[in-house]
């Protein structure tokens, strides 16, 4: 019995050892999953958009990155907003058209959709670091070209996207900082290791994840006191845990800030919600 149970234990350990390494070697194909390849020409599906702009920004370590802007129907009821959104994990910029149509469509935003490194064409490889340059870089290149003085500048930011634009926000100049009129948080999350750790619990992960995204609650508390704040979290979001939105969410010191629970929705469906560009109207309107 001694020795099935020796034999048993070394089995488990082997297999235990032999997981922590598949992690540890494969976690940052797990932890970003971009389609990389270039978008489809956007004319080929949405003849329509005719006006759509591709625009570039150099990163601070001379990343190259591309981006598409949609800009604003001066006939909208939000023209004078201009927003920034920055994506989750997976897909392209291409995956989140069809978001910025409607928002332009529904309230005449301008919307800049930008893709990381490696991400959609984009040379290099994803990496929390990288991440944060090429937010940094987005936040600057929006403000600059799109922060006129009428204009009410909007971050939008998904699920690690909120990770990526927040710890940002603490990198770039001060004037920069204070353009931004709000910020709208889908799937937020404290942190990489928070969610790891709510999943894989009897793994090291402290010691074993390189991209722990564990100074963006710290960055949210750094976000301006009189900036406007939305946090949309799904009530069935499987992937980042209501409580790591709300930990986020806790952590800023927005004099204005809601956070909201999408009943019935997850981490990827929010926009299907029947309150949610009720709630992004309602968002903007305060804005103006």
């Amino acid at each position: 019995m001694y020795d099935i149970c020796k034999t048993l234990a070394r089995i488990l350990g082997y297999g235990y050892a032999a997981f922590a390494g598949t992690l540890f070697v494969l976690q940052r194909n797990l932890q970003y999953v971009p389609t990389k390849a270039q978008p489809p020409r956007v004319s080929t599906i949405f003849p329509n958009l005719a006006d759509l702009e591709d625009f570039s920004v150099i990163t601070e370590d001379g990343v190259h990155l591309k981006g598409w802007y949609l800009p604003s129907r001066v006939d909208g009821k939000h023209s004078n907003i201009s927003i920034l959104h920055l994506h989750g994990n997976a897909g392209n910029r291409f995956h989140r058209l069809s978001w910025a149509v409607k928002v332009r469509e529904r309230f005449g935003c301008g919307v800049a959709l930008l893709d990381y490194r490696g991400y959609g064409g984009n040379e290099g490889f994803p990496s929390e670091n990288g991440l944060i340059l090429d937010a940094s870089a987005g936040i600057s290149w929006h403000v600059s070209t799109n922060g006129r003085k009428e204009t009410k500048v909007v971050l939008h930011l998904e699920s690690i996207g909120s990770a990526a634009g927040l710890n940002a926000l603490r990198t770039v100049d001060r004037n920069i900082r204070t353009a931004i009129s709000g910020i709208v948080i889908e799937g937020g999350l404290s942190s990489c290791l928070d969610v790891a750790r709510d999943k894989l619990k009897l793994f090291p992960l402290s010691l074993l994840m390189f991209d722990k995204w564990n100074q963006t609650c710290k960055s949210a508390s750094a976000i301006d006191r009189h900036t406007h704040l939305l946090s949309l979290h799904g009530s069935n979001d499987c992937i980042v845990p209501f409580k790591f939105g709300k930990k986020l969410f806790d952590s800023t010191n927005c004099l204005v800030k809601d956070f909201i629970t999408l009943a019935g929705v997850g981490h990827n469906d929010l926009a299907t919600h029947t309150l949610y560009f009720n709630l992004l109207d309602a968002f903007y309107s305060r804005l103006n």
